[in-house]
């Protein structure tokens, strides 16, 4: 999270995790196309919450062409393990959609690694950023945003450029030297990715806000955040960061503590 007091300060970091690409498990085959819609339907029916519920399963696509009957099933997995271990599951499903194929070829299940696309490229683009950030290289960090980079955040923050981003990122890692950004979850889909994460750091430098400069407490902080990322091209276009404001301003002694907070604290 980049952030100062009243201020989010936004950067290009998400998780910081082990680069591994997901596999992909393809059936092909062959329906009547008067069978077509009814095959679908049971892939739906099936298919579709088996693959879902499948630990490591990410998502499943069938696609088919109607005017020749030809259709190709993609179920997408986080590891080789995980496609590897639905091959049970997948036989089931291919004998069950068995009664509408077209002609007497055997539908066989390949296994594919995704070597490259835009959930992996886009998620490769945040990942480094985390790792520039959490080793408070800036420059990293402004090299993976675009020209036209735009960042948001809470406190009506708006960031237009590289150098923008790269001096929030400096005024944050100057307040708390040790800041780290860690990922609970991370999320991809096509160009965008979303980070749900946890910032961690001591307060043990100045730290410059619009309000002026705050002399460090030495006060330990943690929040949770979430952030949005657009990636084009490789690099960072836009990014919006959301989190606790109050729960900041808290933990920083600038705010009274909730009830909730102080009993905790007690």
């Amino acid at each position: 999270m980049i952030a100062s007091i009243r201020h989010a300060v936004t950067s290009q970091f998400v998780v910081l995790t082990e680069v591994r690409y997901m596999n992909a498990g393809v059936v092909r085959a062959s329906y009547k196309k008067s069978e077509l819609d009814k095959a679908v339907k049971e892939y739906k029916e099936t298919a579709l919450p088996a693959i879902s519920t499948h630990p490591g399963a990410r998502s499943a696509f069938l696609l088919v062409n109607r005017d020749t009957g030809d259709a190709i099933s993609i179920a997408l997995y986080e590891d080789e393990a995980s496609a590897k271990s639905f091959a049970p599951k997948a036989e089931k499903l291919i004998a069950s959609l068995k009664k509408y194929a077209a002609g007497t070829t055997e539908p066989k299940r390949e296994l594919f690694e995704v070597a490259t696309s835009t959930q992996v490229e886009a998620k490769a683009v945040v990942e480094r950023g985390l790792k520039a950030f959490n080793a408070h290289d800036m420059e990293a960090l402004a090299r993976d945003a675009a020209s036209d980079y735009e960042g948001t955040a809470p406190g009506d923050v708006k960031l237009k450029g590289p150098q923008a981003a790269k001096e929030y990122n400096q005024n944050f890692v100057s307040g708390f030297p040790d800041a780290r950004v860690e990922a609970k979850n991370i999320f991809t889909h096509g160009n965008h990715v979303i980070v749900d994460g946890v910032f961690t750091g001591t307060h043990n430098g100045i730290l410059k806000t619009p309000m002026g400069d705050v002399p460090a407490t030495g006060r330990k902080v943690k929040g949770e955040f979430v952030q949005i990322f657009e990636v084009d091209r490789g690099l960072i276009k836009k990014q919006q960061l959301i989190y606790d404001q109050v729960q900041l301003m808290t933990q920083l002694g600038m705010a009274p503590a909730t009830p909730q907070q102080a009993a905790k604290t007690r």
